[in-house]
C-alpha cells in the first residue's frame, strides 16, 4: 500500500501532462496530414504551412497581432517596470493600495474588463481600431510585468544604491548604470510574457478591435466556422513553435540570473 501511494505522484502528474499535451501532440502531427482531414491520417504534406502562408486574412490578423503585441508589450513593461519600483523602493502611502490595484486585472474576469473597456470607449467616442487594442491588451498585460520586476527588484541589495550615491552617482546615474542592468533579464522575460499574452488574447479582442484592426485569434475563429481543415493546425503548429522558443528564451534568462558562479 505505501508502494502505491509513493507512486500515486509522479502517476497523476503524468496522467495530467498527457491530458494537457495530448491535444496539442494531435494538431502539431495532423498539421502535416496530405489530406483535408484533421482526424484521417492521408500521408504526410507540407501543402498546408504553404497554405497558410498564402492566406491573405491569417496574414492580415497575423500583422495586426504582431504589431498590437509589440506595442501593448512595451507599453506594460514599462508601466509594470515603474510601478514595481516605486512599490519596492519609495515609499509612501496606500502602497499596499495601490499594489491590489495594479494586480487587480489579474483576479478580475477577464469578460468583464472587456465590456468595460468597450463601454468607455463607447461613451467617450473613441474609435474601435488599433488603439482600442492596444489599450486593453495593455489592461491585462499589467500585472504580470508588475509581478515578474517586482520579485526582481526585491532581491536587489538595497547597498548598491548607496555605494553608488558614494561614488558621485546621481539617482538617474544610479538608475542607468546600477538597477537597470541588474533588471534587464526580468524586464525582457516580462515583455516577451506580455506579448505572448496579447498575440494569444482573444475575449478582450473581441470586444475592442475595429474595422481592419481584427488580430490572428479573431480571425482563426471565423475560420473554424467554415469548417476545420489542416490549415488551421498548421498555423497552430507554428504558434505553438513561437510559444515554446519564448518559453526557452524566458527560461535561459531566468537561469542565468540564478546561476551562481562556481
Amino acid at each position: 500500500m505505501r508502494k502505491l501511494l509513493s507512486l500515486y505522484v509522479p502517476a497523476a502528474t503524468l496522467i495530467g501532462y498527457v491530458f494537457l499535451f495530448a491535444p496539442l501532440l494531435v494538431l502539431v502531427v495532423y498539421a502535416f496530414n496530405a489530406g483535408r482531414s484533421t482526424v484521417i491520417w492521408e500521408g504526410f504534406s507540407l501543402t498546408w504551412f504553404a497554405e497558410a502562408f498564402r492566406d491573405r486574412g491569417l496574414r492580415a490578423g497575423l500583422q495586426v497581432s504582431v504589431i498590437v503585441a509589440i506595442a501593448s508589450a512595451a507599453l506594460a513593461t514599462a508601466v509594470g517596470t515603474s510601478a514595481a519600483l516605486a512599490v519596492v523602493k519609495r515609499p509612501f502611502a496606500g502602497k499596499n493600495l495601490f499594489s491590489t490595484l495594479v494586480i487587480a486585472p489579474l483576479v478580475l474576469p477577464e469578460i468583464v474588463l472587456a465590456v468595460g473597456l468597450l463601454v468607455a470607449t463607447v461613451w467617450t467616442g473613441i474609435p474601435l481600431g488599433y488603439g482600442t487594442l492596444i489599450a486593453g491588451h495593455v489592461l491585462v498585460s499589467i500585472p504580470f510585468s508588475f509581478l515578474i520586476v517586482r520579485a526582481a527588484a526585491s532581491g536587489l541589495d538595497p547597498r548598491l544604491d548607496e555605494a553608488a550615491a558614494d561614488l558621485g552617482a546621481n539617482g538617474r546615474q544610479a538608475f542607468v548604470r546600477v538597477t537597470l542592468p541588474l533588471l534587464a533579464p526580468a524586464i525582457l522575460s516580462a515583455f516577451l510574457l506580455c506579448a505572448v499574452i496579447s498575440f494569444d488574447n482573444f475575449v478582450v479582442s473581441t470586444f475592442v478591435s475595429g474595422v481592419g484592426s481584427t488580430p490572428l485569434p479573431i480571425q482563426i475563429y471565423a475560420m473554424l466556422k467554415t469548417g476545420l481543415t489542416p490549415k488551421i493546425n498548421a498555423l497552430g503548429a507554428m504558434l505553438i513553435a513561437v510559444n515554446v522558443l519564448v518559453i526557452f528564451i524566458v527560461m535561459g534568462r531566468y537561469l542565468k540570473t540564478v546561476r551562481k558562479p562556481s
